[in-house]
């Protein structure tokens, strides 16, 4: 098997499958006019944004697969925190009325968006380029059993998030994602690379663990 799947990208031609992201910014986004995407309100955008920048799921393209990325920011550059957290329980609720995953962004807001996920969301949602603990992962898990946890390249600066990857492929593997998320140096097949070295697995055992979550995370998509 020779498949790679980035679960979240912002290269405007990713390798293998790929979700793009699309960062709502104006009521006419421009979205790619090929392959998978998602699309949402960043929590950067949150102080400026408006309704009408919704209009894209009101007919939503059968090629968005998730909603995102979406979620919180609580350095202070991002203020004000209210209506960050106002326009992510928009973006939930978008997710549950399209029965579409979240992509979340989440810096410094753990336990103000684990409490919004768990009380308002019904779908999935990803926690993308995860940077965390084990620990970390565990309690996570406790309070919203439907994450999934996607990691990008800087999960190779930090040993405790390399630590995470292996509790998570050890523990509940069919919750584990790669991504290159905006970094212009990494490719997907090298992200697949360095964490197949990582676990001390097989490369195609880790694309075949990696295809069986996609398809548990969007059954209706096929790969081909």
């Amino acid at each position: 098997m020779s498949l790679y799947i980035d679960i979240h990208t912002h290269r405007a031609e990713p390798d293998g499958i790929a979700i793009r992201n699309v960062r709502i910014e104006s009521s006419v986004p421009q979205l790619p006019a090929t392959g998978y995407f998602s699309a949402g309100i960043h929590p950067w955008d949150a102080s400026r944004a408006q309704p009408e920048w919704e209009r894209c799921f009101e007919t939503p393209s059968p090629r968005l697969l998730a909603i995102g990325e979406t979620g919180l920011d609580f350095r202070p550059e991002y203020r004000p925190y209210d209506l960050q957290e106002r326009w992510f329980e928009r973006q939930i609720d978008v997710s549950n009325r399209l029965r579409k995953p979240l992509i979340i962004h989440n810096v410094h807001a753990t336990d103000a968006l684990l409490e919004r996920l768990r009380t308002r969301a019904t779908e999935a949602a990803l926690l993308h380029g995860f940077i965390g603990s084990p620990k970390l992962v565990a309690q996570s898990l406790s309070r919203v059993p439907h994450l999934r946890f996607s990691f990008g390249p800087g999960t190779f600066r930090s040993p405790r998030t390399q630590q995470a990857l292996r509790y998570i492929a050890e523990q509940c593997p069919d919750r584990l994602f790669l991504e290159t998320d905006d970094d212009t140096t990494t490719t997907i097949g090298e992200m697949y690379a360095r964490t197949s070295q990582l676990l001390g697995w097989e490369l195609s055992a880790l694309q075949e663990s990696l295809v069986r979550n996609f398809h548990l995370l969007f059954p209706k998509i096929s790969l081909g």
